[in-house]
């Protein structure tokens, strides 16, 4: 059931994994940033990991909206590339890659 969700979400959306991609920066910024605040607002009373333990459960929705998205983008991604077509955005970046990455050890 939920592959087919996925595959009518893919049909239905071609630029859909580049816009999934591009959110993830984002979202993983977010987490970061929550577990980063909610972890300094423990206690100095709190053993070290308590503290973190804390943080990670009350950011637990941040993480599973980061985690969703990733596991979404990677499956479209796998779903283009078993029809034989890749989104415009990650031919671009492998092109990026295949082009900068020789460049860039040219100047180390």
């Amino acid at each position: 059931m939920l592959r087919l969700l996925l595959t009518v979400m893919i049909a239905l959306s071609a630029g859909a994994a580049v816009a999934v991609a591009d959110e993830l920066p984002m979202l993983e910024k977010r987490w970061h940033k929550c577990v980063r605040q909610a972890f300094s607002g423990q206690p100095m009373s709190v053993p070290k990991r308590a503290a973190e333990l804390a943080a990670l459960a009350e950011c637990k929705p941040a993480e599973d909206a980061y985690v969703a998205a990733m596991l979404s983008a990677q499956q479209m991604q796998a779903e283009a590339r078993r029809s034989g077509g890749e989104t415009l955005g990650a031919r671009a970046r492998a092109w990026l890659a295949y082009v900068l990455d020789p460049l860039a050890g040219w100047f180390r």
